[in-house]
């Protein structure tokens, strides 16, 4: 597999060399400041090239017409758009995953056709609320092409779903309970599984539904 990097920064550098590590795969990193390119180069090699990763030219320079996947991690939102929309629509690769600094670009990035994000103030706002005991709803994936996404939610003291089995509860149209987690451990659950206080429930959703689901499974905010 061949996997084009467009960022040397931190993240970039450490994913590079974690791809690296993979059998069977081939990686660049493009980076468009010089120093810190000739800085990379001395230091993992001639995997490291200079140059902007939104450019046509470039990009073919560097073989993107063969690529399997590009990632995008550079700390320019806009930057990380155009060259996912340069690679899908101009080169066809396969699949492309741009970081998102800015969370109010998600929607906008997945609407113009990247096949992935990655939230930095997501990923770090699902591992605050993880540790709380009162967390109600965790984003865990998005399942790509669709407004489906993977959620984790816990059952809450007081919660609809509490002390009732699935089959009772009218979840919105297209919602999945895929595993509950309970005190005995993980189980795929059936119509019969009676959801209790602390429980967490692995949920396939779409994003419109999270209030609702929310709501009757870890129970109302405070104050609505």
């Amino acid at each position: 597999m061949y996997i084009i990097v467009v960022g040397g920064g931190a993240v970039g550098h450490g994913l590079a060399l974690e791809l690296q590590q993979m059998p069977d795969h081939e990686v660049a990193i493009v980076e468009l400041s010089g120093s810190r390119a000739s800085s990379l180069r001395s230091e993992i090699g001639e995997m490291v090239v200079h140059g902007d990763g939104s450019e046509i030219a470039f990009l073919e320079g560097v073989g993107a017409g063969r690529a399997d996947l590009l990632i995008a991690v550079t700390a320019d939102d806009g930057a990380n758009l155009v060259t996912c929309q340069v690679a899908k629509h101009w080169f066809n690769v396969k699949r492309t995953i741009a970081r998102v600094n800015d969370p109010r670009n998600e929607a906008l990035f997945l609407r113009l056709g990247v096949d992935s994000i990655v939230s930095a103030a997501g990923a770090v706002m699902a591992q605050i609320e993880a540790t709380l005991p009162e967390h109600t709803i965790i984003p865990l994936m998005a399942l790509e092409g669709s407004r489906l996404h993977v959620v984790d939610i816990r059952v809450q003291e007081g919660s609809p779903a509490a002390g009732r089995a699935l089959r009772d509860l009218e979840f919105p149209p297209e919602v999945l309970v895929s595993v509950v987690i309970g005190k005995q451990g993980a189980n795929v659950p059936s119509g019969d599984t009676v959801l209790q206080v602390g429980d967490e429930v692995i949920a396939v959703i779409p994003r419109e539904s999270d209030a609702a689901v929310r709501k009757m499974i870890a129970g109302p905010t405070e104050g609505a």
